[in-house]
């Protein structure tokens, strides 16, 4: 019965649709009932079944027997993005939803009470960015006549991310001081990405007819559907003393899976009259067999102290750099030839790469008493993608963001005899600037093709807030096993 309500929990949380986080940051979530207000510095101090992501180790020195689960019962996202089509056209968008993250649960051996496991899943990684953006003003687009046009353009962008995580993760004690452990995480990600800019020029006496006399027009369009699987490693050793805590690990890139029928393409279409040109550059249908998700290999370090009431923890992670890589491989040449300027076969290819960064976190707590503790913390997010690798206004790279965000997590946890219920507030906040607009259709004219020249003075402002909700529960009905067992 236990078993089959585990593998209820584990399927409902594997296919929920998180959809909060960022395109390129790798410390935006976190995950566990205490450790989300600790901000992720847990490396060394985490003493929860979130362990298996934190710190393998770690789980060699929990007692008893738990399951742990943790939500962000409301998330609440705020973009404005100024310039961001065109010099003056913002861009702000306000997505709210409610998104579950982690469930896991804990067992020690009876047999081997040295070794400990855990298995657990995770929402590890999501993102939901949508907007549109609509300009229309009066000027002279039909080149050579020197007559009032009416030009329209609209930019879309939509980008859906999902990743799960399922885990395995098995640990040993060593001795009492050291404790070490090894998960196996299935990462299952997809991606669901649109981007669409359409622009047209017709004489302004003709405005509201559904006919033109002269129309000039341009659609590029970039769609990906992308699914993959893969497997990463997460070997981590925790040390524990009487007041100090110390944790090392590390994580291995991912080794790809691959999963059927990912699709990508990208089209240009434009009909310019007045230059008697029409131009067509179209590829319908990239049929692929493998999905290719590169990631760093990364290598953390942690540190907690207690003191009588207080305690305080850091960590710090190092990523290494991803260089630039195709994100699915071809299957067939999945090119449509309807035009004779139909684009070679590496046409409509989407590609990533990151640089290296180091992101670090500190945090506190104070125990009021036995019952209640505040917790907080502060951490950095650094924004992973790499513009001197890829030029997103050239190559077919599916993300926009480009913000560093800094964390604040602030609340309380209060502990039971076998239970502990924690709750509290996360907030993060972004901002950047000089950035390359996503487009310009301010200064469009028809010898470009309806487009205009982009420059760098997109800025942004990004704020995010979380109400967050966990719970951790000792379902062994015995005390504890007593350390002389170990």
């Amino acid at each position: 019965m236990r078993l089959a309500f585990l593998c209820a929990l584990v399927l409902i949380l594997a296919n929920s649709n998180q959809v909060f986080g960022q395109e390129n940051n790798y410390w935006f979530n976190n995950f566990g009932a205490i450790s989300t207000l600790k901000g992720g510095v847990e490396v060394g101090g985490v003493n929860t079944v979130s362990a298996f992501y934190y710190n393998p180790g770690a789980i060699s020195f929990i007692e008893g027997e738990f399951l742990e689960g943790q939500a962000d019962l409301l998330t609440v996202e705020v973009y404005n993005i100024k310039n961001a089509t065109g010099d003056g056209l913002d861009v702000s968008v306000v997505p709210v939803d409610i998104a579950p993250s982690i469930f896991g649960y804990y067992k020690r051996l009876k047999t081997k009470p040295k070794w400990s496991y855990v298995i657990g899943v995770l929402s590890r990684y999501q993102s939901n960015i949508s907007f549109n953006s609509s300009y229309e003003v009066e000027g002279n687009y039909l080149l050579p006549e020197n007559e009032p046009d009416i030009f329209q353009g609209q930019f879309n962008y939509d980008n859906r991310i999902r990743e799960n995580w399922l885990n395995g993760t098995l640990a040993y004690r060593l001795n009492k001081h050291v404790g070490l452990g090894l998960g196996l995480n299935l990462v299952i990600r997809s991606q669901d990405f649109f981007r669409d800019y359409m622009a047209r020029a017709f004489p302004k006496e003709e405005l509201g007819n559904s006919t033109f006399s002269k129309l000039a027009t341009t659609n590029e369009e970039e769609r990906l559907g992308y699914r993959s699987t893969g497997l990463s490693f997460k070997p981590g050793v925790n040390f524990r003393f009487e007041r100090l805590k110390l944790g090392l690990t590390c994580t291995t890139p991912l080794l790809n899976l691959g999963l059927l029928n990912n699709r990508s393409s990208k089209s240009f279409t434009s009909i310019m009259p007045d230059r008697n040109e029409q131009n067509y550059n179209v590829s319908n249908s990239h049929n692929f067999y493998r999905a290719e998700y590169h990631t760093p290999f990364s290598i953390s370090i942690g540190a907690e102290y207690q003191f009588e009431k207080w305690s305080l923890g850091t960590a710090l992670e190092w990523f290494s750099k991803v260089k630039p890589y195709k994100m699915i491989r071809m299957g067939d040449d999945g090119i449509n030839q309807m035009f004779s300027t139909a684009a070679e076969s590496g046409f409509a290819i989407p590609v990533m790469a990151s640089k290296a960064i180091v992101n670090a976190g500190i945090t506190c707590a104070y125990s009021f008493s036995p019952k209640m503790k505040y917790v907080g913390s502060f951490r950095t997010d650094f924004n992973a993608f790499d513009e001197s690798a890829l030029d997103r206004n050239v190559d077919f790279v599916p993300n926009i963001t480009f913000w560093d965000i800094y964390h604040f997590a602030s609340g309380l946890v209060l502990t039971g005899p076998r239970a502990n219920l924690s709750f509290g507030v996360d907030y993060g906040y972004g901002s950047a600037s000089n950035y390359s607009q996503f487009v310009n259709m301010t200064n469009a004219n028809q010898s470009n093709f309806l487009k205009g020249t982009v420059n760098n003075s997109v800025s942004s402002i990004y704020n995010n807030i979380s109400i967050t909700l966990g719970l951790n529960v000792n379902i062994d009905k015995r005390k504890g096993l007593k350390s002389n067992k170990i």
